[in-house]
């Protein structure tokens, strides 16, 4: 079962998007099946591997909002062992979605419980909050930085 780390800080400019990115990246480079969860809406860890997050037909938005499969949504990237369930600025209204949704704070977590097999590691970057998304991802991990 995969082991799931969150990097959250309320701060932005901290380093939380090059830290998951090249976590991710070494941990794949190391032979372990990695999954990158972007649920910051500027989407910069989607854009950081390559990911057109403009051109994407869905997003972690789909997932946690539409109820869409992360299987559907998750994207390969240049890297071996590296998937990316990217993001766009599609997410910036979720919380005022969510704000109806009965546990809602456990979405994300639900979501990644039919890929969570299929990895060594996931590791979860989010947004310089304490927002329902910051949540939804503490709720989701095992660890967090």
């Amino acid at each position: 079962m995969g082991r799931t780390l969150v990097i959250a800080n309320q701060k932005g400019g901290v380093g939380k998007t090059t830290t998951a990115v090249n976590v991710s990246a070494c941990l794949a480079d190391l032979k372990n099946r990695v999954l990158l969860v972007d649920i910051d809406p500027q989407g910069n860890a989607t854009s950081g591997l390559g990911i057109d997050k403009k051109g994407l037909k869905a997003s972690i938005y789909d997932v946690l909002i539409n109820g869409k499969d992360a299987r559907e949504v998750i994207c390969r990237t240049g890297i071996e062992n590296l998937s990316l369930l990217p993001s766009n600025i599609d997410l910036a209204g979720a919380e005022v979605e969510m704000v109806a949704m009965m546990a809602r704070e456990t979405l994300l977590r639900r979501a990644l419980e039919s890929v969570r097999e299929e990895y060594d590691f996931i590791l979860i970057d989010t947004p310089p909050s304490r927002d329902v998304m910051v949540t939804n991802a503490l709720m989701a991990s095992d660890f967090v930085l």
